[in-house]
């Protein structure tokens, strides 16, 4: 029997996306949204409510899959720091910055840091520190200034993390689909649901092919414009590129850079490999939270041995720093785990029987799409986190496209493409704070120049959305 529980009902994901845009925080908005939508279905029993809250939790965590992609989050973290802390970010930097590499002229240093922060897509603040990092001064030389070196790394990062599914937001996103599944609305593999929503990741696309476009064009404008100009005037202060190189490169070992490739190669060889064997012989029906969870363990057990055995850090400095990478995705791990109990929250109260039932005749299944999107680019605009805004609007997106019986891969894709969008314009983004000082560039300076070309490229997104949206 399916209960009603009215207004209520739609109150509980209106008040998480409210109270996430006023303030700011994502995980104290959904731990709210999750004790209101328990009180809802309690009646206003606050006992019966943490019971069935501590209950969903359990429930959460005995699920395998669940906890692989919250402990995957975790392991991400140590590997990143090991990576860190060894030089392996600085070593490959020197590699590029003393070989040349791809550089002959404005054009090339430019599609060099574009290529790197596309291939790097483990983590989104790596291959933007790898990104900057070796091509910062390179490009000062060419006269491109930090601005557009900032915009260039950072939304070809984001679009790519975003993107691929072999990685930490893969893991996640595949995660949130799965409770879905396992709720019973809908059906299918994560893996593959996934794979088909990233073609209507529309910002990220729309954002590679403007920087490709902005590369090759050499066009600016705007307040970046004013940035590349007095970029330009200043190449000339600059002594030969041999002489900068010298001057430039960071005294550490050259093997510094396995470091870097080590844990990064064990990562790509493993996953195509679980994938495969999880597929019984075909990657698409492969296990995704499986495979990149071993990926994880493996790069971790592998790079260990060679950190240690080149003596490079201490049985006690590799413990610490690991456990330091470990806590620093603490967080993180808790807006997950949150974000699952929301979806079945919001399962267990029916959502989208009353979506169904109130917005079929309201809003317009054309308009849907472009509806979840815009929300999802407010919402991260406000919170400056796209994982926390994709844990939100992902299950919403879903309860809605069953109600309104449209497309679940287009629906995933625009929660997806308008989480990334706050990634590029807030203030408050982690991964714009990255990009800005891995480019050297200031951090205000960053979000005026990109937020105008962010913007452009979510206004072609949203007619795209209401094109693809006609076509239901």
């Amino acid at each position: 029997m399916i209960i009603n529980y009215g207004f209520w009902t739609i109150i509980v994901p209106l008040v998480i996306i409210v109270m996430a845009l006023i303030t700011r925080e994502v995980l104290s908005s959904l731990l709210v949204g999750i004790i209101m939508g328990y009180m809802v279905i309690s009646h206003g029993n606050i006992i019966a409510a943490m019971h069935l809250m501590c209950k969903g939790i359990v429930d959460i965590c005995i699920s395998p899959s669940n906890i692989r992609t919250m402990i995957f989050i975790i392991l991400i973290g140590g590997v990143v720091r090991l990576i860190h802390i060894t030089h392996g970010v600085i070593g490959l930097a020197n590699l590029i910055i003393t070989t040349k590499f791809f550089v002959k002229n404005k054009i090339t240093i430019q599609l060099l840091a574009m290529c790197i922060s596309m291939l790097i897509f483990v983590e989104s603040s790596i291959n933007q520190l790898v990104a900057g990092i070796s091509t910062k001064h390179l490009a000062r030389y060419y006269g491109i200034s930090a601005a557009k070196m900032a915009y260039i790394i950072q939304t070809s990062g984001i679009s790519v993390c975003s993107s691929v599914m072999i990685n930490g937001w893969g893991a996640a996103m595949m995660g949130i689909i799965n409770i879905q599944i396992s709720n019973g609305l809908i059906s299918g593999e994560p893996f593959q649901i996934l794979t088909a929503a990233m073609r209507y990741n529309i910002m990220a696309w729309l954002s590679l092919l403007s920087v490709l476009f902005y590369i090759i064009t050499d066009v600016s404008w705007g307040r970046m414009k004013i940035s590349e100009n007095i970029a330009n005037q200043l190449k000339n202060n600059y002594s030969k590129l041999e002489s900068l190189n010298k001057n430039i490169n960071y005294k550490i070992p050259s093997t510094a850079v396995w470091n870097f490739f080590i844990p990064i190669i064990v990562i790509f060889f493993i996953i195509p490999i679980v994938l495969f064997i999880t597929g019984n012989g075909e990657f698409t029906k492969g296990n995704g939270s499986i495979s990149v969870y071993w990926s994880v363990i493996i790069a971790t057990i592998v790079s260990s041995i060679w950190y240690l055995m080149k003596r490079i850090l201490t049985f006690e400095i590799f413990f610490n720093e690991i456990y330091n990478g470990y806590t620093s995705m603490f967080k993180i791990t808790c807006v997950m785990l949150l974000a699952f109990l929301i979806g079945k929250v919001l399962n267990e109260l029916n959502i989208s029987v009353y979506i169904a039932d109130i917005f079929v005749g309201i809003l317009p299944s054309q308009f849907s799409v472009v509806f979840i999107f815009i929300i999802s680019s407010l919402m991260s605009l406000a919170t400056g986190t796209s994982w926390g805004t994709f844990s939100i609007m992902i299950p919403i997106a879903i309860q809605l496209g069953v109600a309104l019986n449209i497309s679940i891969d287009l629906m995933i894709g625009a929660a997806v493409s308008g989480s990334i969008f706050g990634d590029m314009t807030s203030p408050i983004s982690s991964d714009a704070i990255i990009a800005s000082m891995a480019t050297d560039c200031n951090h205000i300076e960053h979000i005026k120049t990109q937020m105008p070309y962010a913007m452009v490229t979510a206004m072609i997104a949203i007619i795209i959305y209401l094109y693809l949206g006609y076509q239901l």
